[in-house]
C-alpha cells in the first residue's frame, strides 16, 4: 500500500481566494456531514472536502469551469489549502477541473486506469509532477487525519475508487451507488461486477454513504442497493440461461419491483447482454 504523507507541503497561493469570492447564485450548496467532513453539491458530481490540521482533502471536482466557486466555499469553511484531489471516475463531472487544481498546487491522485484517461485529455498524454498514480490501494495521512483510497474492481467503470475516512465511519464511493445503476461501459463498467465490488466495500466498517450523485445516504441504503443488484443479475441471469434472445431480453427482465427503470441504450444492452453470456459459458465451462 502506497502511503502519502504531507506535511508542510509548499502550495500555491493562488489557491487562496477570500471568502467574499462566494457567489449566492454559483450553482453549489455545502452540507456538514460529520465534524470535518463537508459536501459540496451542484455544478457537476458530489464533491467531499476533508479537513485536516496541515490542510484539505477534496473528492472529486466538478465540471470545468466551477474551480473558482468550488474553492471558495472550501476557503469559507478553512483557510488551509486543498492538498489532494481524489477522482473517484474519469467523467467530466467530476474530473473537469482536473488541470486547474493541479495548476494551482494541488497534487491529484488517480487510480491507474483512471489516470490513462485523464492524463490523454488533460496532459497530452504525459504525466506531469503533482499526479500520483495506485492500482489497488493508496493512503493519505495529513494533519492527524488518514483517507484510505481503494479500487475493488470494475463496476461503473473500471476504475472506481472507494475514498474511506476511517475515524469518521464515512465513505465516498462516487457512482457506485446511486437512485440506479448506469454502467459507463466504455470506460470499462460491468454490471455484472458490480455486486462483487459492492460486497468488498461492505467489508469496511462505516455507517455513512456519500454517493457522486444524490443525498447523503446510510450503510443500511447500501446494502439494499446491493441486493437489488443481486435481485437483477440473477433474474437476467435466467433469462440468457432459457435461451432468451437479446431482442426480447428488456421486455422479460422485470424491474419495476425494484424500484428501477432499466433504461439501457442499445450499446449498453448490447455489453450487458454480452457479459451475461460470458458469465454462462463460464459456468458451463467449470
Amino acid at each position: 500500500m502506497a502511503v502519502l504523507m504531507v506535511a508542510g507541503a509548499v502550495v500555491s497561493s493562488a489557491q487562496y481566494l477570500p471568502s467574499n469570492k462566494v457567489r449566492p447564485d454559483d450553482g453549489l450548496s455545502s452540507e456538514l456531514v460529520k465534524t470535518g467532513l463537508y459536501v459540496f453539491t451542484g455544478k457537476g458530481s458530489n464533491s467531499v472536502l476533508r479537513l485536516s490540521a496541515n490542510g484539505l482533502i477534496l473528492v472529486d471536482g466538478k465540471l470545468p469551469g466551477s474551480y473558482e466557486a468550488l474553492v471558495a466555499r472550501a476557503e469559507v469553511i478553512s483557510r488551509q489549502p486543498i492538498r489532494a484531489l481524489i477522482l473517484t471516475d474519469p467523467s467530466e463531472a467530476s474530473a473537469g477541473n482536473a488541470a486547474t487544481f493541479l495548476q494551482n498546487g494541488t497534487a491529484i491522485i488517480l487510480q491507474s486506469n483512471l489516470a490513462q484517461n485523464v492524463i490523454s485529455k488533460n496532459f497530452q498524454g504525459t504525466a506531469p509532477k503533482g499526479v500520483v498514480t495506485f492500482d489497488h490501494d493508496y493512503q493519505i495521512r495529513m494533519g492527524g487525519i488518514e483517507a484510505q483510497l481503494m479500487h475493488f474492481g470494475n463496476a461503473y467503470c473500471n476504475s472506481d475508487t472507494v475514498v474511506y475516512f476511517p475515524n469518521l465511519k464515512v465513505i465516498a464511493v462516487g457512482h457506485l451507488y446511486g437512485s440506479a445503476v448506469d454502467p459507463d461501459f466504455a470506460a470499462g463498467g460491468s454490471l455484472v461486477g458490480w455486486s462483487s465490488v459492492l460486497a468488498q466495500v461492505l467489508k469496511l466498517d462505516f455507517d455513512t454513504v456519500v454517493p457522486g450523485t444524490g443525498p447523503v445516504a446510510t450503510r443500511a441504503d447500501l446494502e439494499a442497493f446491493k441486493n437489488r443488484i443481486d435481485t437483477l443479475i440473477a433474474r437476467a441471469s435466467e433469462l440468457v440461461k432459457k435461451g432468451v434472445p437479446k431482442e426480447q431480453f428488456m421486455s422479460q427482465l422485470m424491474t419495476d419491483d425494484l424500484g428501477w427503470h432499466l433504461d439501457l441504450t442499445p450499446d449498453q444492452l448490447d455489453h450487458f447482454y454480452a457479459e451475461l453470456l460470458r458469465t454462462e459459458q463460464s459456468r458451463n465451462d467449470s
